[in-house]
């Protein structure tokens, strides 16, 4: 999902909470195993750094697109 194109895109980028993509994949570099291996410091950062998130999502939750919404409790 990473590609070399996508991180020059979002190496720059910091939520106003100041996370950056470094914080978003540091998980992953960290935990080869991790299921997923980028997590959300912040709300934001799913904005921020939708190019990265909104496919990660689309496929772990088998075609759940930006504009879905989940059901009601």
């Amino acid at each position: 999902y990473l590609t070399r194109e996508l991180f020059d895109q979002l190496k720059t980028k910091k939520t106003s909470f100041g996370s950056t993509l470094l914080d978003v994949i540091q998980s992953g570099l960290e935990n080869h195993d991790s299921g997923v291996g980028i997590y959300a410091p912040d709300a934001e950062s799913y904005t921020v750094f939708a190019d990265l998130f909104d496919p990660i999502i689309d496929d772990y939750h088998k075609g759940f697109k930006k504009t879905d919404k989940h059901p009601p409790k």
